[in-house]
């Protein structure tokens, strides 16, 4: 069913206040706040065709009206719309962070929470995955004879700390050396389908004395090459269980998905967009919408960041703040990467 353009704007009207409110909305409302030139009569005439359109709903009689999911739709679509004729002027979000150059983690961590206290979202960030960048240099510091902290600086700045268990090293320095000597310049990947071919070369330098090195370099060798990496940063899962529409038992379905291994991959397997309500399918989230897009390293994609936040959220802001903080890490990844 088409709707006219007067209708379009009560819809967007009902939709802003609703938002601003969380208050059902009545044609009164619309009458003071929008600008229409028409009689109430009108205006409720208009609002029941949304209704019957199933852009709005009312939740009893007498009450306003709510915008459905179509609703939500309707104005994001619209918004965007306004947000793509402006574009020109630059996106400003009243909020600044100070990222430490360097450390992944503390970087990725810093962003997550900064746009979870802006959205009054759940934040995820997927990490650049260290397999598939160059190793630039592995440093040992040795915390005991048996126990050491490898460092592993990649291509974009970004380190891996790796606590490690080994036989006893009585020169670390030499095995810093070797390592260097052979994985510098390669994948994490690499390194890892090619341990024995670079086992084998560490054989062939007569500079070294093995024998010195023993067990320990071997198992500081192997234990590299089967590190796991996690995959994602989260931050700010009480602001999905503090929404007051969830009742309790949606609420205990909503932590149990979230904890679970297939809830990552269900988010990450959708595309770059703004899902609002059923549309992302993700389960017992309908009352949430999803924002997802990339961050880069000079123009190539190395991570993206999904928030998920009441679709009766402040779209503008929100949009804001996300693309602040996706042009933010966009900038320090490819500052670092055109300076490591």
């Amino acid at each position: 069913m088409d709707i006219t353009e007067r209708q379009k704007k009560i819809l967007y009207c009902i939709v802003q206040d609703y938002i601003n409110t969380k208050t059902p909305v009545s044609s009164k409302r619309v009458l003071e706040s929008a600008i229409i030139g028409r009689s109430g009569a009108t205006i409720r005439n208009d609002m029941n065709r949304l209704m019957r359109a199933g852009y709005i709903y009312q939740p009893h009689t007498s009450a306003g009206r709510v915008p459905t999911d179509k609703g939500l739709r309707f104005y994001v679509s619209e918004l965007k719309k306004i947000r793509d004729e402006i574009k020109s002027k630059s996106t400003h979000v009243d909020t600044a962070a100070n990222f430490p150059i360097g450390d992944m983690e503390k970087v990725l961590t810093g962003a997550a929470k900064l746009l979870s206290s802006s959205t009054k979202g759940m934040v995820i960030i997927e990490k650049p995955n260290p397999l598939n960048l160059r190793v630039k240099r592995v440093v040992i510091t040795p915390v005991s004879k048996n126990f050491s902290i490898v460092n592993i600086v990649t291509s974009l700045g970004l380190s891996s700390s790796i606590p490690l268990q080994h036989g006893e090293i009585e020169n670390v320095a030499h095995v810093e050396e070797i390592l260097n000597k052979v994985i510098s310049g390669l994948t994490l990947n690499e390194f890892k389908t090619r341990i024995k071919e670079i086992i084998s070369k560490i054989n062939n330098f007569k500079e070294f004395d093995f024998s010195e090195m023993g067990k320990g370099f071997l198992e500081i060798t192997e234990r590299l090459s089967m590190e796991r990496y996690e995959d994602y940063i989260s931050e700010g899962l009480y602001n999905l269980l503090s929404n007051d529409r969830i009742n309790l038992k949606k609420l205990q379905n909503i932590l149990g998905y979230v904890s679970s291994e297939d809830f990552y991959k269900d988010v990450f397997e959708l595309e770059s967009d703004i899902y609002i309500g059923k549309e992302h399918s993700l389960r017992f989230l309908d009352d949430f919408s999803v924002i997802l897009g990339d961050f880069y390293a000079e123009s190539t994609p190395i991570g993206r960041i999904a928030v998920i936040f009441d679709k009766y959220g402040k779209y503008d802001q929100i949009i804001d703040s996300f693309e602040f903080m996706l042009n933010r890490l966009t900038e320090y990844f490819t500052v670092v990467s055109r300076n490591v």
